[in-house]
């Protein structure tokens, strides 16, 4: 089937980068908006779209697909409406906010037959796809560990957690470059400015297979530059792919992509390290309208052709609701006990 009309269930400052991106998109569908607040309406209205309404099921029946922008609390329930009426969804995430909520979508999917992609836009930034395709090429050998460091000087959210607002961006990408679930966690936060919310939080992962991963969140280190995303905002969002024959390193706000070989071979004290060739890409372009319309576009295709989504419902709600669980068990655990040391050493 094609999809000639969208309606978008929220119309906040996110509902708004949906509509622009739609309108961008080659789909360029007829767009309908839903949402309780009276300003934002008039906010739709006043950016030209005139299908505006309080209740989505005004609508429901006149679109292909359903863009779904509202609070989290919030996706689950739109979600199964749509979906009980037919209609393909695209969900903002975080697309759930529990496990349970996840295997409930997850139902629902499997019942209706109708195509869901969750918003990790970052999947399809063209320096994500080249990293894919130089690790399925072996370019740096056998994939032995990601990690990934987003952090810097940037607002929390009220409603959010940072490892909800910025970190799932990244879990998202190690698990789709590593090409295997994580089967394991071990998480430690501080709350080192005295608030009741974590400010520095390191994350480690296994992933089936044995590929190691390490993620770094936080607003307490300065970042590097400035947030291509957030303006006013100094972050660091990099992502470093170790292989047995080389590293690759994406830099998401300078949109640098950097390739290295290396090989190693044994001695009797280890291993000797031989550097070899660099070389750094960069593209130009990158902007969060301009990944949204590409992501728009990668799901419309799939429902015309009938593929796979660029990140299906299992990857973006089930698994990441019980990886965020389980972060949020390890959070709770006990730390390991340091070692004093000697006096007088």
């Amino acid at each position: 089937m094609s999809v000639k009309s969208v309606l978008l269930c929220g119309f906040g400052a996110f509902g708004a980068q949906h509509a622009a991106a739609w309108r961008r998109s080659t789909t360029a569908p007829r767009l309908y908006v839903s949402d309780p607040d009276p300003a934002a309406r008039d906010r739709a209205r006043a950016l030209g779209l005139e299908h505006v309404t309080e209740d989505p099921s005004v609508y429901l029946d006149q679109v292909n697909l359903v863009d779904i922008v509202t609070p989290p609390r919030l996706h689950l329930p739109v979600a199964l409406t749509a979906l009980g009426r037919g209609k393909h969804v695209f969900i903002e995430k975080p697309a759930v906010t529990s496990l349970d909520e996840g295997r409930q979508l997850m139902a629902a999917v499997e019942t209706s037959g109708c195509a869901v992609q969750i918003g990790f836009v970052l999947r399809c930034h063209p320096l994500v796809e080249k990293a894919k395709a130089l690790i399925a090429s072996e370019a740096i050998g056998r994939l032995l560990a990601v990690e990934g460091d987003f952090s810097g000087w940037k607002r929390m959210r009220d409603d959010s957690t940072i490892i909800e607002n910025d970190g799932v961006h990244f879990l998202d990408l190690m698990r789709h470059l590593a090409g295997v679930p994580i089967c394991s966690v071990e998480a430690r936060g501080a709350s080192l400015l005295g608030a009741y919310k974590n400010d520095d939080i390191r994350i480690a992962l296994t992933f089936e297979g044995g590929i190691s991963g390490n993620l770094r969140l936080g607003i307490l280190a300065c970042g590097e530059v400035e947030d291509c995303f957030m303006p006013g905002a100094v972050t660091t969002k990099r992502l470093r792919l170790i292989g047995d024959a080389g590293n690759i390193v994406i830099d998401f706000n300078r949109n640098t992509l950097t390739q290295a070989q290396v090989s190693y071979t044994p001695k009797s004290g280890g291993w000797n390290v031989s550097p070899g060739a660099m070389t750094i890409e960069e593209v130009i372009g990158i902007t969060p309208p301009s990944l949204l319309a590409k992501s728009f576009d990668l799901f419309v295709s799939a429902i015309e052709s009938g593929g796979p989504t660029l990140y299906s419902a299992n990857e973006g709600a089930l698994e990441m609701a019980a990886l965020l669980e389980a972060i949020d068990q390890a959070l709770l655990q006990k730390p390991l006990p340091q070692i004093a040391l000697e006096k007088g050493a």
